[in-house]
């Protein structure tokens, strides 16, 4: 059954679903996603997707962050037997993006990863511990040992710096440098040494320049602190391993959860994509049932809405899809006949699966089998001919279809003898309507048309076609037939007038050309009839928008005159302060003046209007936006940015925030207001940059070795270095390190407006 999705283009909508979901794994599961054909299945996964929608259509910020599949970070890292800091910062972004959409997801279909994060959230506290996950390093302070050695790292390091730094200096005051620096070579601190010197300084040679103009060597008097920096590095790898493993079989322990929850997860991602598609085409959730007619209104295939967004120019045309029983569609080629099949298909299983279809309405009983016979499926190789594989599909067809089945046939008994496939398609349709099948089916044949007539519990329809342009309409006409206009469609494709005649002549049934006349001019009545309501329904949506207009005036009046009154009221609250301050008056006085004042205004302005704990309200004498926190006899507790107010019930007011506004402030007696805007799933792109300035070569080295691991691990293939200018050696130093740098692929200096000559831009190989 699964084999016939695509003919109704199902991989198709599932490739456009892919476009809202943002993790690999998820987008893996998407691909292989299939119809539900369960109506408990199919009510629960519409009450997810219409939950996110929810959210969504609320305006609430639910963004969805890149993760990594947890299952692929568990099997690296339980072939080496720990997991590596950087995938020790994937599970902490895990944890970090539950903490963003858990808040939204209390009393939900997707209450399972709230409770799948309170069992692991224990792991987040540990790897906080030792884990610096911006770094994507282990801490210092991970463990006392690691603390002492890297300590001890540091100590000899500087050490060993200070001493190179001497003799460097010591070195290129005789001139023995090329250059006034040392670098990095195989692990070891280096002097660029002119080769004609290179028996003035003592050392280990470790390289010779490309040119030979210059040798790389290791002063002897610094190998004890080189070999020393070198076996702390190595016993601070060794730490580091001991730490790592020891998280890493805590996290073990829990994997289970972590499985499940990289699944609801992605339950939940997928969901997410459901709606945001659905919202893209302003989509409907369909009233599921169990049994009963298909009930669509003005319904369209998703693809073509989603198609004009590319092709503004494309002709949309909604349709009504009705299905009591059966529906026979007849009508010209290139009519819509096909489309429409596929349209009723395609809305039936994204509806009981719960996506929203682009319809106006839409009732649809949930089918446990859906079957399709569309196209050719002939196989060559096994010398099967076109009409032989359609009765292949048929036999199955009849094998399995029962009362719970949505059977679609494109022009069947198509390949053979007209008239006995025909006959045979009819005898198959009418045994699939007494076991209450549901079926929709397409055809030129007249001699189907005229058999379809005779039965009881199927339904005729055509596809509208306008004689007077010669053209489809596109428009799905029920309870007449339609003709297939052959002729007409051969005339537009320039066939010649002789050969058409001849064609003409050869019908034998002239009378139904007449017949055909009169059932175009039935067909212009009803034209006539749809013109007329139309009239009215324009004069009915002129007079709306006439009502609308007035509201909005309506509307602009009052806030006009809530200004005016909030004003004047200003004016006299301020003026019955310093009254207040001169008769020097107590606390419980000047409450009694302010509530006495607020009651009065109110009266006269606002009305009484109900204000509950937790309301957003409007405090008239600050002028600022407040939230209400208790509501006691006569007054009311506010807070206030940071403050805590008790005013008067009378002096707050909820109707401008009713109304949409955000107050933020007054300028020269007029309310200032901002409506705020939230936009979904943006994706910030990551600007890196590295600052080195006021850093030595080698502790910007360093640093720049630290940031390219990171940056490769991570996938940022573009760093900026800003070293700047100054003497020309740290700008030096660092371009000739990245020249050999294995995970450079090239770099250039910065345009004159990003830094030019003072910043650096590194472009590294990307991760296979």
């Amino acid at each position: 059954m699964l084999k016939y999705l695509n003919k109704l283009d199902w991989e198709r909508i599932l490739n456009c679903l892919s476009n809202f979901i943002y993790s690999e794994f998820s987008k893996s599961l998407s691909q292989k996603l299939t119809p539900i054909f369960s109506y408990e299945e199919a009510i629960k996964a519409q009450e997810k997707t219409r939950f996110v929608w929810k959210l969504l259509e609320k305006g609430e910020n639910l963004e969805l962050n890149l993760l990594k599949s947890l299952r692929n970070l568990f099997d690296k890292a339980l072939k080496r037997g720990f997991f590596l800091p950087v995938e020790l910062v994937e599970i902490k972004k895990w944890f970090i993006a539950l903490k963003k959409i858990i808040p939204y997801l209390e009393n939900s279909p997707f209450n399972d990863l709230k409770t799948l994060y309170e069992n692991i959230k224990e792991i987040e506290f540990q790897l906080d511990k030792i884990l610096d996950w911006e770094k994507a390093e282990i801490k210092d302070r991970a463990s006392y040992n690691l603390f002492v050695i890297r300590k001890k790292l540091k100590e000899a390091r500087e050490s060993l710096f200070s001493k190179l730094e001497k003799i460097k200096e010591n070195l290129y005051k005789k001139g023995y440098l090329q250059e006034n620096l040392f670098t990095h070579r195989e692990g070891r601190y280096v002097l660029p040494v002119k080769t004609e010197y290179k028996n003035k300084v003592k050392g280990i040679l470790h390289e010779v320049s490309q040119s030979g103009a210059t040798v790389f060597i290791e002063p002897a008097s610094i190998i004890p602190l080189s070999n020393e920096i070198e076996n702390l590095r190595h016993i601070e790898q060794r730490e580091i391993v001991k730490i790592l493993k020891e998280i890493s079989q805590e996290i073990f322990t829990f994997s289970s959860s972590f499985f499940d929850l990289e699944d609801i997860y992605a339950d939940f991602e997928i969901t997410f994509a459901k709606a945001s598609l659905g919202r893209t085409y302003k989509g409907k959730f369909p009233r599921l049932k169990k049994g009963g007619l298909i009930n669509i209104r003005s319904g369209i295939h998703p693809l073509l809405l989603l198609k004009k967004k590319e092709k503004s120019f494309q002709k949309i045309v909604y349709n009504d899809f009705i299905i009591e029983n059966g529906l026979l569609i007849s009508g010209p080629n290139l009519g819509g006949k096909t489309v429409s099949l596929k349209t009723i298909g395609i809305l039936t299983l994204m509806g009981q699966s719960g996506f929203l279809i682009p319809a106006e309405e839409a009732e649809l009983p949930v089918f446990s089998k859906v079957f399709v016979d569309l196209g050719d499926d002939q196989d060559i190789i096994e010398g099967e001919s076109s009409f032989s594989s359609h009765l292949k599909s048929l036999r199955e067809i009849l094998d399995k279809a029962d009362g719970n089945t949505l059977v679609l046939l494109d022009e069947p008994g198509k390949g053979t003898n007209p008239e006995e496939g025909t006959a045979l398609i009819a005898a198959i349709i009418n045994e699939l309507l007494k076991r209450k099948t549901k079926v929709v089916i397409t055809t030129h044949s007249q001699f189907l048309k005229t058999l379809g007539v005779k039965m009881k519990d199927l339904k005729l329809a055509t596809m509208e076609y306008n004689l007077g342009t010669k053209e489809p309409t596109y428009k799905l006409v029920y309870n007449v037939w339609g003709e297939s206009l052959a002729f007409d469609l051969a005339k537009k494709m320039g066939f010649p007038e002789n050969i058409l005649k001849k064609a003409m002549n050869y019908l034998k049934n002239k009378e139904y050309w007449e017949w055909y006349k009169v059932v175009e001019e039935e067909r212009k009545k009803l034209k006539e009839m749809e013109k007329e309501l139309a009239l009215k329904l324009k004069s009915l949506e002129i007079k709306e928008k006439a009502l609308e207009e007035e509201k909005e005036k309506l509307k602009k009046s009052y806030h006009k005159k809530m200004e005016e009154l909030i004003s004047i009221w200003s004016e006299e609250f301020k003026r019955m302060i310093k009254d207040i301050k001169k008769r020097k008056e107590g606390y419980k006085k000047a409450i009694q003046y302010f509530e006495d004042f607020a009651s009065r205004f109110m009266e006269n302005s606002l009305g009484e209007e109900e204000i509950k704990e937790g309301d957003k309200v409007f405090v008239l004498p600050f002028k600022r936006e407040g939230e209400v926190l208790k509501i006691k006899d006569k007054m009311i507790e506010v807070k206030l940015g940071g403050f805590k107010i008790e005013v008067p019930k009378g002096s707050v007011t909820k109707e401008y925030k009713e109304a949409g506004y955000t107050f933020l402030g007054y300028s020269k007696g007029v309310i200032k207001s901002e409506i705020s805007h939230k936009s979904f799933n943006n994706k910030i792109e990551k600007k890196e940059t590295l600052k080195l300035l006021g850093l030595t070569v080698e502790e910007a080295l360093n640093e720049l070795e630290k940031t390219l691991n990171r940056a490769f691990l991570e996938g940022n293939t573009k760093i900026y270095l800003v070293h700047g200018h100054g003497t020309g050696r740290l700008r030096e130093g660092i371009r000739a390190y990245l020249k050999n740098h294995p995970l450079v692929k090239n770099f250039k200096f910065a345009d004159p407006a990003e830094g030019g000559t003072g910043v650096t831009i590194v472009y590294l190989e990307e991760k296979d």
